[in-house]
């Protein structure tokens, strides 16, 4: 398995099994959460130029918020890119009319599975199961609550945390305690960090907004964008 890293966010490419997937690609400037006054955030860094990457074979977009399903972003593929995705995510992209094929995580070309505590409110820490045919790896982007886990090779998960008041949807990125316990409950070799770029916010969400970066992540793994690892 090879995984790139795209942006400093949680944008990816991972290859396996001979085929390429892109996770959660946004590259625009910004990304609004319903109206700039509420949340907007913005890239420091320059971002990948869709038409420059190189082409996927599928799009896997694994929460419905627009820093995982940018609307802006996905309409700059060619619409005969599978997108896969759970079926709440397919239905919002399906209203844009752009993609030809819409694939629900179980007819999806390879083993991906959905981890949830199934909680209704709490749609943000869910993670994937995604099984090639020599490595498995989780992916948790905002971490998780889940305390029973799969062995796996691999957790890509963030070590930020990023905390709102709890009727903004409280903690949001659970940070590193939580990754490195992800990564020990799965009996992960390799711990990846992901969503953990240090954008700039403005609006409501900006200014309640408490977060953490982590200075010292030992046993943490933080690609360079545009860096790839092979395992």
């Amino acid at each position: 398995m090879k995984i790139q890293k795209l942006n400093e966010d949680s944008s990816w490419m991972w290859e396996f099994d001979g085929l390429k997937i892109m996770v959660d690609p946004w590259f625009t400037p910004s990304q609004i959460d319903l109206h700039p006054l509420f949340s907007e955030q913005f890239h420091l860094q320059k971002q990948p130029d869709p038409a420059l990457l190189d082409r996927p074979d599928f799009i896997f977009i694994s929460h419905p918020f627009s820093d995982h399903c940018n609307k802006e972003t996905l309409l700059q593929f060619d619409p005969k890119i599978p997108i896969i995705a759970k079926k709440s995510i397919l239905n919002k992209i399906r209203k844009w009319q752009h993609f030809k094929e819409l694939i629900a995580l179980h007819h999806a070309p390879f083993k991906i599975s959905l981890i949830s505590n199934r909680s209704i409110f709490d749609p943000v820490h869910e993670a994937y199961l995604i099984e090639s045919n020599n490595v498995k790896l989780l992916y948790a982007p905002h971490g998780s609550k889940v305390r029973v886990f799969p062995k796996v090779d691999i957790v890509i998960t963030t070590t930020t945390t990023y905390r709102l008041p709890f009727w903004l949807g409280g903690t949001i990125n659970l940070g590193l305690q939580n990754a490195l316990s992800l990564k020990e409950c799965c009996g992960a070799r390799h711990l990846i960090g992901s969503h953990d770029e240090q954008k700039r916010g403005t609006g409501l969400v900006e200014r309640l907004a408490k977060k953490n970066y982590p200075e010292d992540s030992e046993g943490c793994i933080h690609l360079e964008v545009g860096k790839m690892i092979s395992f």
